[in-house]
């Protein structure tokens, strides 16, 4: 493949491209079309430095995969043609490259010292950094008797900042003299500043560098302490220092593009760190809201909300409590869904990280926290989306209280307490199913106040209200925590009673127990009561809920008294079985 590269290339030069020469006039030996592009890249910088596969890449292009080598066939051809007739020569750095200086230094030039051509070399050595070319710089300025260190200088307010810097040189130094002409002209004719005394009494030489506009760059020489300089010191130091110009300004130039090559990709690598979080979080608030839709209570909306809010806070877990009394119970949940325990924060003052949600007239306190820090640390940055999910969760928690007060609402006599005739209708239903199913036995008692609008009539509504109420609380005392009140209209209550397998001494119980309170009852009201009573048994006397009802209807009969026990409607009923 090399082979035919080469072949490819020396092909390309069949037809000579005329060709006119740098210092005029009509060339002998003309130059190729390859031979005038080589020529004309390192002629068009004069002493710039270009590397083998600089000059491969420019002048072969990209895709050429031959030797190297190949660039100096050409440049000694190229100098060849040129011996004798150009104002430039190609000259080889070891271990660099090749560049085009003067082919010969004018009158009044300053020689090159013996160290210049070592310095080359030593750059070669020491690498391209900015503290590689000045080791090079000071071992090659050994001759120069008092030389301690070299600093590379950056003009700064204030003080100037030092780039790179070997050898002794002084930690800090004053601010860089502002240049009265163009820097580069400085260094390549010659001249420079009068030389400066930094503290302690260390001689030393500012070089302003040449460089891009606006960077103010300077090749600072310090002497040892108590060092004497002569006065030939300074144009020896200028004339050491030139070929190390152009190094130095390409390795901070390439100093430069690695550090903003490193930046780009530390903000590559964080944007993309934020894009592939945003998708998480995003994810995981969608996958709260779909949660959201199957909760159906308080405990299992925080169930469901609290690991993403933990995750979306960055932390480890989240607690919600509300603040009043007599509000739901609060929970705290690791982000794994495990619950956490916490302190009592209910009346612990509020944090930076705290999230409050107005629910109603209950506020809820949502406290992100770690599990082995102190409360409210976060060990991870808080996603935008934790606000946007903290509205997702108060939006379930409002919908669902305003559910439940609904459907309390519909369910409840909102004068008395108890459940109203739907609420009856219901649980009589599900009584009736259950006993169906299970064999289980119930009984439905009916309590009518018959005289209802005589009382109205007489004592007000007001004094029949009142007696409404008072019947409601009566009933409600006799009745065991298993067993449920309602109120169907006006004046009629009803009961469901669970039973056990033989109900006769539980009825007679609790007839016992609704006697004596009616009997209070008549006592304490202002005018004589018409109270009536019933009780049917599911399933000895029906097992349909239309039969259960008519049966409790027919049956109404005068509630009696304790000591006319006998004819209570208890006799009416036989002892079951079970």
């Amino acid at each position: 493949m090399n082979h035919l590269t080469r072949r490819d290339a020396l092909a390309a030069e069949a037809a000579p491209a005329p060709s006119t020469r740098p210092g005029g006039g009509e060339p002998d030996a003309p130059l190729t079309a390859r031979e005038q592009a080589v020529f004309t890249l390192l002629s068009g910088h004069p002493g710039r430095l270009y590397a083998r596969a600089d000059i491969l890449e420019r002048v072969w292009g990209l895709e050429f995969g031959g030797d190297e080598r190949v660039v100096d066939a050409y440049v000694n051809r190229v100098r060849r043609k040129l011996e004798g007739r150009s104002d430039l020569r190609i000259e080889t750095v070891r271990g660099a490259g090749y560049r085009c200086v003067p082919a010969d230094d004018g009158p009044g030039a300053d020689p090159l010292p013996v160290g210049a051509t070592r310095l080359l070399e030593l750059v070669g050595e020491y690498g391209t950094s900015p503290a590689g070319i000045l080791r090079a710089l000071l071992d090659s300025v050994g001759s120069v008797p008092g030389v301690g260190g070299v600093a590379l200088l950056r003009g700064q307010p204030g003080a100037a900042q030092v780039v790179a810097a070997v050898g002794s040189c002084p930690v800090s130094w004053p601010p860089l003299p502002v240049p009265a002409a163009d820097a580069s002209a400085w260094v390549a004719a010659g001249p420079a500043p009068d030389g400066i005394r930094v503290a302690g009494g260390v001689p030393a030489l500012l070089l302003p560098l040449p460089t891009a506009a606006g960077s103010r760059l300077a090749l600072a020489f310090a002497g040892r302490p108590g060092a004497v300089w002569e006065a030939d010191t300074r144009a020896l130091l200028c004339a050491l220092a030139r070929p190390a110009v152009g190094a130095l300004r390409r390795a901070l130039e390439a100093q430069a593009e690695r550090e903003a090559h490193r930046l780009l990709s530390e903000q590559v690598q964080a944007l993309e760190a934020r894009a592939l979080k945003a998708r998480q979080d995003s994810g995981a608030l969608l996958a709260l809201t779909h949660l959201l839709e199957d909760a159906r209570s308080v405990p299992e909306i925080l169930n469901v909300s609290l690991p993403v809010l933990a995750e979306l806070a960055g932390t480890d877990a989240c607690a919600a409590w509300f603040p009043r009394p007599g509000g739901p119970a609060g929970a705290a949940l690791h982000r794994t869904g495990l619950p956490v325990g916490t302190p009592d924060w209910s009346g612990s003052p509020a944090l930076p990280g705290d999230l409050t949600v107005e629910i109603g007239e209950q506020t809820l306190t949502l406290r992100p926290f770690g599990t082995h820090g102190t409360a409210g640390s976060a060990a991870r940055e808080a996603s935008l989306l934790l606000p946007v999910a903290a509205r997702c969760v108060a939006l379930a928690l409002t919908q669902t209280t305003l559910l439940r007060a609904l459907e309390r609402s519909a369910l409840t006599d909102e004068y008395t307490g108890l459940g109203n005739r739907q609420a009856f209708l219901a649980d009589l239903h599900a009584e009736v199913a259950f006993s169906a199913r299970h064999g289980a036995r119930f009984a439905v008692a009916l309590v009518d106040l018959g005289n209802i609008r005589y009382l109205n009539a007489t004592s007000g509504y007001a004094g029949g209200n009142d007696l409404i109420s008072r019947l409601a609380r009566t009933l409600q005392g006799v009745t065991r925590a298993e067993d449920r009140a309602y109120r169907l209209n006006g004046a009629t209550f009803a009961l469901l009673l669970r039973l056990p397998p033989d109900p006769g001494g539980a009825v007679r119980g609790w007839q016992d127990r609704l006697g004596a309170a009616l009997t209070q009852l008549r006592q304490s009201a202002p005018v004589p009561l018409d109270l009536q009573t019933s009780l049917v048994v599911c399933p000895q006397d029906a097992a349909s809920t239309s039969e259960l009802l008519r049966l409790a209807l027919r049956h109404l009969s005068p509630a009696s008294l304790p000591d006319a026990a006998d004819q209570s409607p208890e006799s009416r009923w036989p002892a079951h079985d079970g």
